[in-house]
Formats: structure tokens, C-alpha cells, sequence
């Protein structure tokens, strides 16, 4: 996917690590992609209901609980949004994992999230054959 149509796409990325947010925000605009960010929960989604949004991006830290009620709530308000979730790759298995279209390891580079963008507006939002999201990985 080229910047321009990336340029396109608004992402709403929720994280209570300012830090983190910021950086992997400005990556990601660089990237072609327009990014509107936030650590609050509620504001997520007040965003993520807004028409023009193409995914959520929801980093699962310490606050998993927070995290999931946030990712339900926009899966209800807008369930054809894809939404990814940015994890520990060490940690184990939660009950949110289940509510995202992709889950990526936080370890990962922005590319990565950037190629799993890209793979679920190419699809529609989920991956077909899959019953529950995985890690996304890149060839190499």
C-alpha cells in the first residue's frame, strides 16, 4: 500500500504510555497513515465511533481489563472497524485477545503493525480461515 492511500487511513491508538503512543504515532504518520491518539479509554472510543475511522490499534499493557472493556465497547459501537492489539509476546493468553481482528507483539517494529494494517484493509477487517486472531508475522 502506497503513503497516499495509506494517508487515507485514520487510525485511533490508545495507550496509557504516553512515551510509547507518541512514538509509535509519529512512525506510523510517517508512514502515510493519520493517527489520532490518546490514553484515555473513554476517548478512544468517542474516536474509534466516529465514521471516518478506519482501524484501532489498542496497546494491551498492565490495565488488560481496561484494555478489553475498551475494545468491547467499540466492537459494539463499530464491529466492521478492525481492531488490532499490540501485546507482550511472552505473556499469556487473555480473554481480550479475543476481541481483536490481530494481535501484534509490542517487540515488533511499526512496519510490522503497518503490514498488519495493511493486511486487514486489504481483507475487510479479519483475516478469512481464522477462528481467533494470532501474531502477525512478516517473511524473513
Amino acid at each position: 500500500m502506497s503513503g497516499y492511500e495509506r494517508r487515507r487511513r485514520t487510525i485511533v491508538h490508545f495507550s496509557t504510555n504516553r512515551m510509547v503512543l507518541h512514538l509509535r504515532a509519529w512512525n506510523l504518520n510517517e508512514m502515510g497513515y493519520h493517527v489520532l491518539i490518546t490514553e484515555s479509554g473513554f476517548e478512544a472510543i468517542k474516536l474509534a465511533s466516529r465514521d471516518r475511522v478506519d482501524a484501532v490499534v489498542l496497546d494491551l499493557n498492565r490495565n488488560h481489563d481496561e484494555v478489553a472493556l475498551v475494545a468491547t465497547e467499540i466492537k459494539r459501537c463499530r464491529p466492521q472497524v478492525p481492531t488490532i492489539m499490540l501485546v507482550e509476546g511472552t505473556a499469556p493468553p487473555h480473554p481480550a485477545h479475543e476481541l481483536a481482528d490481530a494481535l501484534v507483539p509490542k517487540r515488533d517494529d511499526v512496519e510490522m503493525l503497518a503490514a498488519t494494517l495493511d493486511s486487514l484493509f486489504a481483507t475487510g477487517g479479519r483475516e478469512p480461515a481464522k477462528s481467533q486472531p494470532r501474531y502477525r508475522r512478516l517473511p524473513g
